[in-house]
This record gives C-alpha cells, structure tokens and sequence, in this order.
C-alpha cells in the first residue's frame, strides 16, 4: 500500500519550469543539462556524418542503431538516466516514462518555442524534459509525408512500421529528451 501511495505521489508531481525549480534541484538539474547537451552533440555529429555519406536513409539508420548506444553511453559517464520521447512515436522503444506524460500531452502540437525545459520530483532523482524542436535538417524524415524521397519512405517502413513522427514543420515541437539525475 505503501510503495502504492508513494508510486502515485512521484507519477502526480508537477511539472515546474527551470527557473522555478527549488534550489536544492540546481545541481540535478545541471547535470541533467549538461548531459542532455553531450548527448545532442554526439547525435548531431553522428547524424551529420550520415547525412554526408549516405543522406536521409543512413541518418534513419543513425537514429535506430546508434542513437540508443549514445544515450547509454552518456547516461553511464554521467551517473544519469535519459531518452528520447514524443507523443508521436517512431521508435516503440522510446515509450514516454509515466513521468512525462502529462507534460509532453501538454506540449503535444505546439512549436518548439513555446515549449519550455521543466522539472519533475521524482523523489531522489529529479526529471528533466529538454524540448526537442524539428530544424531544416530534420524534415528530410520528419517533414509532411508527401515531400519525403521514396528512399526514406521506403527506409523509415523497414525500421519503424508503425511511425507516426511524419508531418512536422520546421519551428514545431518534436519531443523531448528526458534525463533522471540524482538530487
């Protein structure tokens, strides 16, 4: 009954912006940043990389092989936790945590701008939810279904049969990556 009480109270907690966030977080909270800003790096160049040698495709490859080895790696040279979610999935692996979802049901369909970075207690761990926004780059895979080369389509039904993450604007609201960091 405990662990019951206490598993509500942690999935209930509020979101709260970062700079409303209690003191004590701080330190949480940079190194969920910090961390979240590590792995963007490494994904970005990686996808980069793809993008050179093999175009939209390779980058879609980039995203099924590597971006889950990246997240793991900085996870683990950081002492944290963290993901990719969005209300509109490609990859089934990258289910929303119960501790995001009120937020990113809040965020679902906005612009990135208006999407602020927020907070979530989570007990001993603090959540942090770093807007991801789609940029020019991404709408060679995420852009409106019609505009994508056969060769992503083709790519994007072999990894991901049950996509959703088609029909984004540049500017719009992606997802977030979420990081779990020891208060």
């Amino acid at each position: 009954m405990l662990v019951a009480l206490v598993l509500t109270t942690v999935l209930a907690a509020p979101a709260v912006p970062l700079a409303d966030a209690p003191a004590t977080w701080g330190p949480a909270i940079e190194k969920a940043q910090e961390s979240g800003r590590a792995f963007q790096k490494a994904l970005q160049a990686r996808l980069g990389e793809a993008m050179k040698q093999g175009g939209p495709p390779a980058a879609i490859d980039v995203c099924a092989r590597d971006a889950v080895r990246i997240a793991s790696e900085t996870s683990a040279s950081a002492g944290v936790k963290m993901g990719r979610t969005s209300d509109r999935l490609r990859n089934p692996a990258n289910v929303p945590p119960d501790w995001t979802r009120a937020p990113l049901e809040a965020a679902a369909g906005k612009k990135g701008a208006e999407v602020k970075p927020v907070a979530v207690d989570l007990g001993g761990k603090v959540g942090v939810l770093l807007p991801i926004t789609v940029g020019s780059a991404c709408l060679g895979c995420h852009g409106p279904a019609a505009s994508l080369q056969p060769t992503v389509k083709e790519a994007i039904a072999a990894r991901y049969p049950a996509d959703r993450a088609v029909g984004y604007a540049e500017g719009d609201f992606r997802g977030f990556l979420w990081v779990e960091a020891a208060k």
